[in-house]
């Protein structure tokens, strides 16, 4: 099965006049043109050849054609704001299409294929000429063509039908199915079955005791305000409209506190599934590797945690209810008018086959309309967090309009969408209530000629009235049970989305525990890309012994803080292990594991909360003075006691009351009640003054003693005391050693260091 977008019409048409569609390896679309700015280009790839089409108004035209025989190597490269397919095509670059980042994924596999096409071609050629390999073998002929498949893990495809995915969401529309999102829904009220029954006999006795009051109208008219046959006297009329009134009286009264009853254990019963569903979302979140964080808003999984769930829990509580009961009393008032009058209540019914099939019509527009506002709302939510967390930043550079202007247009596109999903609303319903009542038109017409030739009583004809304008309100509601159901279900596919989650960090099936890791740290073969196409790491091989300080240096995207999210397995390696205390650390326990290291962080993050607080996060168990003891240790109790709470002085969201050198020092305390077997170290010193940084310095000199410790410092300097520093270099341990020995070797740290050097002058020099 070929890679294939789907394609216009118009473009379909052309390729077929030109290949078999059967023969194309890929037809896809990017989402930038050739300048760069949004808009639409197709790349078509057959085994033989490559082309790019983009439309020129009146249909599609190709805009590079190129032979794969005339490539040399293809690579999809990562450019400011997105990328570009380019094709070496005798010794020179050439630029095939540009694509967003949101598309590296897709044509990096294209490239790829391309790639193993000219390998194919090549080992082809040399088995036809009987060339031999570097052991002395004769080289064999390949025997399948490199094959392009859909790619079952693209975030943005449904691996079973390969349509794009809607935003924001990883569930497929197409692919979801409907019964099993409503049973999944269901099975919360299993726990909670007791209640549920107690709520559903109330609701039912309720349904009973609403249909005594029409049926009391048949004897107050035929018995007591218009005798029709054996009048009765006056005072017993009077005393008849006595207990009728008593009668209607007490069943309104009964009936109302049933449904008092059953509402208030309704609530309860609903904050109870409220409460569940979100510790589920939110323990499940925290359950999952860092990949998924990645590659997500953090608006809208706020939005999944708190107004989805609470959409689920309406729907358990307050819809389904409503929708059972309005079934009861359908068919409860249907029963007795068909008691009354089989013939005339027949005629009721006309209208419900039609309301049937334009709900049914309906629903898969509804569905989609709603679908796209909540992904329309959940990316003005992630706006506006983004927004806010970074109102500093905003303030800095002066960028208030441009944010409004943001917020502006993302809020019109919600707007838009709102205004499209009520304009159906208030199109469809009027229509299908015109509808409904032509039943009730009929039944005036054709009971009223029975009740005026005295074949029905007037009693009966007001009674038969009264059920009729009850019996329509549950039809209506049911023919609105698409709006529920299509929210609930929009709501439902979200919530079961992240449920449904697997973390690529998977715990051992039997973890192996280590209640005290020595420290030894040894990388075999290590190879990791955030994106498996694009390694960051490319065979690394480290050995650490317990105790050992690790300099890790390197240039900016060189690998050093993949190294230490690795070693915290945050992430999951793509070849090679990792061992700690010879074992694979796919083997232990996660928790166990990062129990026994700390980080301290280039920017610490504090909770908002007090000093206190925050310090006591790593042992929550800690004594006052065990606290006091750590932030003795790290430097920071002599300001934390300049504060006017001291200990308790609130540190506001993210810590921003506090300075960038004292947030680092409450970090350091908190990794030192911690008390890890292994330390990391992320640029700890960087952005902040000579004074702190001394302070900090002296800190983490305390701090890594008994230790295994992997630093990252953009002042080499400051990696002096290593033990060993590791060069990284584009993936690769580009060399190891002493500080001394390394700029004795004159190699790639000599060269980082005298770099660094000729800034530091140049930011001297006076001027």
């Amino acid at each position: 099965m070929p890679l294939i977008d789907p394609l216009p019409k118009s473009l379909e048409e052309k390729l077929a006049s030109v290949v078999a569609l059967r023969d194309l390896a890929a037809a896809v679309s990017t989402d930038l043109d050739e300048s760069g700015r949004f808009g639409q280009e197709w790349l078509v790839v057959t085994p033989t050849r490559l082309s790019v089409y983009a439309s020129d108004g009146n249909g599609f035209v190709p805009r590079v054609e190129l032979a794969l025989n005339e490539i040399t190597t293809a690579t999809a490269d990562g450019l400011v704001g997105g990328g570009a397919l380019l094709a070496t095509v005798d010794g020179k670059s050439v630029e095939v299409l540009r694509f967003s980042n949101a598309q590296q994924r897709k044509f990096g596999r294209i490239a790829k294929y391309i790639n193993d096409v000219k390998h194919y071609e090549k080992a082809l050629e040399k088995a036809r000429r009987g060339e031999k390999d570097a052991a002395g073998k004769a080289v064999e002929a390949p025997t399948e063509h490199p094959r392009l498949e859909p790619d079952k893990e693209d975030p943005q495809r449904c691996p079973t039908c390969q349509l794009l995915l809607p935003e924001d969401s990883k569930v497929c529309p197409a692919c979801m199915s409907k019964g099993k999102a409503i049973r999944r829904i269901l099975a919360y009220l299993k726990p909670h079955q007791g209640q549920v029954v107690v709520i559903w006999i109330m609701m039912v006795a309720g349904v009973g005791l609403s249909l005594v009051p029409p049926y009391l109208t048949k004897p107050l008219t035929d018995v007591v305000l218009k005798p029709v046959d054996n009048p009765l006297p006056a005072v017993e009329r009077y005393s008849m409209l006595g207990w009728l009134v008593l009668g209607w009286m007490s069943v309104q009264f009964i009936g109302q506190a049933l449904g008092v009853w059953r509402g208030r254990m309704a609530v309860r019963l609903g904050q109870h599934l409220s409460h569940e569903l979100r510790e589920d979302v939110f323990r499940h979140l925290q359950s999952l590797s860092l990949k998924y964080f990645d590659k997500r808003q953090t608006g809208a999984l706020i939005a999944r945690v708190t107004r989805d769930t609470q959409s689920l829990e309406d729907v358990l509580v307050e819809s389904i209810q409503m929708f059972f009961s309005n079934i009861l009393l359908f068919f409860g008032i249907g029963a007795v008018l068909l008691w009354m009058n089989w013939r005339l209540t027949l005629l009721v019914f006309i209208p419900a086959p039609f309301v049937m099939i334009l709900t049914k019509v309906f629903w898969p527009r509804i569905m989609n309309v709603w679908r796209r506002a909540w992904h329309l709302h959940s990316r003005l939510t992630a706006t506006v967090s983004d927004s806010l967390s970074g109102v500093r930043v905003v303030r800095a550079f002066a960028k208030e309009d441009r944010e409004v202007q943001r917020f502006d247009k993302h809020s019109i596109e919600l707007r838009q969408a709102n205004i499209v999903a009520e304009h159906m609303w208030v199109t469809f319903f009027p229509f299908l209530f015109f509808i409904v009542s032509l039943g009730n038109l009929t039944v005036w017409y054709f009971g009223g000629q029975r009740a005026i030739r005295g074949e029905m009583t007037l009693g009966t004809f007001f009674v038969f009235l009264g059920y009729l304008g009850t019996f329509y309100g549950p039809l209506q509601y049911m023919s609105r049970v698409t709006d529920f159901l299509s929210r609930s279900l929009a709501s439902a596919e979200r919530v079961f989305e992240v449920l449904d989650t697997k973390s690529d960090v998977k715990e051992a099936e039997k973890p192996m525990r280590i209640p005290r890791i020595e420290g030894r740290v040894e990388f075999k073969n290590v190879t990791f890309g955030y994106e498996p196409h694009k390694p960051v790491l490319k065979e690394i091989n480290l050995n650490v012994a317990p105790g050992e300080m690790i300099g890790l240096v390197g240039q900016s995207g060189a690998g050093k803080s993949t190294t230490i999210n690795l070693i915290c397995r945050f992430y999951e390696v793509q070849e090679g292990e990792i061992l700690i205390d010879g074992v694979n650390i796919r083997h232990l326990a996660q928790k166990e594991l990062r129990s026994q290291i700390g980080v301290v962080l280039q920017e610490p993050f504090l909770f908002s909360g007090s000093i206190f607080e925050n310090i006591a996060f790593a042992r929550p168990e800690a004594t006052r003075e065990d606290i006091m003891a750590a932030a003795k240790a790290a430097n920071a109790h002599d300001f934390i006691l300049r504060k006017p709470d001291g200990y308790d002085t609130q540190v506001g969201e993210r810590g921003q009351t506090l300075s960038g050198g004292e947030r680092q020092r409450v970090s350091i305390a908190r990794a030192i009640l911690h008390n890890p077997r292994i330390l990391i170290l992320d640029e700890a010193t960087a952005s902040v003054d000579t004074d702190t940084e001394k302070q900090i310095q002296d800190a983490i000199a305390r701090l890594v003693k008994g230790r295994t410790t992997f630093a990252i410092a953009h002042r080499l300097s400051t990696l002096r005391n290593a033990t060993r520093l590791v060069v990284l270099k584009e993936g690769k341990v580009a060399e190891a050693g002493t500080h001394e020995e390394l700029i004795e070797k004159k190699g790639e740290f000599y060269r980082l260091v005298q770099m660094q050097q000729d800034i530091n002058r140049i930011i001297e020099i006076p001027g």
